[in-house]
């Protein structure tokens, strides 16, 4: 669970969103490397110029555990 902490940490520290299952229509942002082990960073599926654009972190499933 340490590892799981750390991420809550992080977000917390960011302000970012943290989810535990990949929520309809985002996908995973690909080249990412800043997220926490155990993590990923996910978006909502618009473009990177859109101002609807939103990103958060995923835990992994072996994160969980």
């Amino acid at each position: 669970m340490d590892e799981f902490n750390r991420i809550i940490e992080f977000a917390i520290k960011n302000d970012v969103e943290l989810y535990t299952s990949m929520p309809s229509g985002w996908r995973r942002v690909m080249g990412a490397l800043t997220a926490p082990r155990g993590s990923m960073w996910i978006y909502n599926g618009k473009s990177n110029f859109s101002k609807e654009r939103k990103t958060a972190l995923l835990v992994k499933k072996d994160c969980l555990g």
